[in-house]
């Protein structure tokens, strides 16, 4: 019994296929390890800082300190932001 071109699956398309989900992934992964991660701490001025909600810690990537600063700050309205790096080494 031989299988019908309907059914038959084609191994060329496949193999294209499967070749370029692998260099979409690299491509993710290489841009990926170019970032690093950085903890952004924003505190709150007009709280003391004894009292809860002062400081909010955010976890981001990012290649450098102050866009990882610029990708908190839409949500930390009012608050004054620091950024540590996280993973890598200090220079």
């Amino acid at each position: 019994m031989t299988p019908t071109p309907e059914t038959q699956i084609d191994l060329f398309a496949w193999a294209r296929e499967l070749e370029q989900e692998r260099e979409r992934v690299a491509d993710a992964n290489a841009e990926r390890a170019s970032r690093r991660g950085y903890l952004v701490f924003a505190t709150d001025p007009a709280i003391s800082p004894e009292q809860s909600g002062y400081r909010e810690v955010y976890a981001t990537e990012a290649k450098t300190p102050n866009q990882a600063m610029a990708k908190v700050k839409p949500i930390t309205e009012g608050r004054r932001l620091r950024a540590y790096l996280a993973t890598g080494r200090y220079r």
